[in-house]
């Protein structure tokens, strides 16, 4: 079948339509382009297709850094300019706000694109297997089970590859093998994050025993500072860590400065994978808040660095976070700024707003939650709160559309501000103020 790409999906895939006006779903198509596809997927409202050639090039169209692009699959943008990647994400992000809540698009403010579009990620991911006999790490081919072995990644921090690599020259050294679920006992996935040269690792295991050897020589790798083995039995890997954790050498958690802020990251807590662009983040948000708030809350606060960064902004300062660690690691670097209005709590979002709210007003509210947006509880208590202002950190067009629809009753939208965190993949991270309605 022959298609014009006519737009470009959520997902970065073009979008053209067949002989019936559904539309056809086609994976590393770009708009304006002529394509031959095969259809592989034929569902009543919609198809999939395979791209076969590419009959009429777009001039945005170029060739991917990475030799497993079309194999990987996670950077679905990195055939595309970078200018015209910005022109896609923001054309996503004003379609969705436009569908779910009648945005007016004037409110969208230009995307604030990232410094590096390549070596920007301080962290990955990487599940291990055996291939030819060694133990690599790599990645499942998009939607299967099938293992491609990754030697080298451009969207990774350049000392990341290099830790890498001598992680698991350490590990083939001393036979490791990868899991075997029957057995209960190998390699699972190896964790890897690092900020100014220092890196953390946590390899997740089976029962496996790590010898005084390896640790001393993985220990002995120049910058890494930080060594974890997490236990993880299911079969199916929905969290990446296990219940069990075991700190193997080095220090307990990961040091590092961020806007003068001097921090620490425990194995499991999270932040931003962009070092460079979580600054302009987080400036926005800063923007967005006014001087002199008597309270403010942030949920989903994480390690605090929001919360932290706007300390001179509010005389109490409340995050709320439901992972225990995070809101150890977050209360702790709070002590270790002398910061003493900023305090965190453990709990769920909802039900703690409600508490603080009830005891008294709440200035601005900051959320940043998952990709799934805020829940009907949080929208409901958010509703009933009544706080004056609210800035909302999304990652998802889709679900922040959703919410803000929800919100509308009582907050008016001011501005929308994208922040392009990942260059080459197709998402997008926003900061939405919004302001109570008289």
């Amino acid at each position: 079948m022959k298609l014009r790409v006519e737009k470009m999906g959520i997902n970065g895939e073009g979008i053209g339509y067949d002989v019936k006006k559904r539309p056809v779903f086609i994976e590393g198509a770009l708009q304006g382009e002529e394509v031959e596809v095969e259809i592989t997927d034929k569902q009543a409202k919609y198809a999939r297709a395979k791209l076969l050639r590419v009959l009429k090039k777009s001039n945005d169209r170029r060739e991917p850094e990475c030799k497993f692009h079309k194999k990987c699959g996670a950077c679905s943008l990195m055939h595309v300019n970078y200018e015209r990647q910005l022109e896609y994400k923001y054309d996503i992000l004003r379609q969705s706000l436009i569908k779910y809540a009648q945005i007016n698009p004037k409110l969208i403010k230009p995307v604030k694109k990232s410094s590096c579009e390549y070596a920007y990620r301080n962290s990955f991911k990487l599940p291990l297997k055996m291939d030819d006999g060694e133990l690599t790490c790599g990645i499942y081919m998009t939607g299967s089970n099938f293992f491609i072995p990754i030697d080298s990644c451009p969207v990774q921090e350049d000392g990341l590859e290099v830790i890498r690599n001598e992680i698991m020259s350490v590990l083939n050294k001393h036979n490791m093998k990868d899991f075997d679920f029957k057995a209960k006992l190998g390699l699972r996935t190896l964790i890897v994050r690092g900020f100014q040269g220092s890196f953390q690792c946590c390899i997740i295991s089976g029962n496996d025993r790590f010898e005084d050897e390896v640790v001393n020589e993985l220990m002995a790798i120049e910058g890494l500072d930080s060594l974890w083995q997490s236990v993880h039995l299911n079969k199916f890997m929905v969290e990446p860590y296990g219940k069990v954790m075991v700190h193997l050498g080095g220090n307990r958690s990961l040091p590092f400065k961020h806007r003068g802020l001097n921090l620490n990251l425990s194995v499991k807590s999270f932040f931003q994978l962009n070092t460079k662009q979580a600054e302009t983040l987080y400036q926005v948000v800063e923007g967005m808040v006014s001087d002199d708030n008597e309270f403010i809350v942030e949920a989903y606060s994480g390690i605090g660095a929001i919360s932290l960064s706007l300390h001179k902004k509010a005389k109490e300062i409340i995050g709320i976070e439901e992972v225990n660690d995070a809101v150890s690691n977050a209360n702790q670097n709070a002590q270790r700024n002398h910061i003493d209005n900023v305090k965190f709590v453990c709990g769920d979002a909802a039900e703690k707003l409600m508490q603080y709210s009830k005891r008294k007003q709440v200035d601005v509210l900051i959320v940043d939650p998952p990709r799934t947006g805020l829940d009907e509880p949080m929208l409901a208590c958010i509703l009933r709160s009544r706080m004056k202002s609210i800035v909302y950190v999304s990652s998802n067009p889709a679900t922040l559309a959703k919410n803000l629809s929800v919100l509308s009753k009582d907050y008016i939208v001011e501005k929308i501000v994208p922040v392009d965190m990942f260059a080459h993949t197709s998402h997008i991270q926003t900061v939405t103020l919004l302001k109570r309605k008289r």
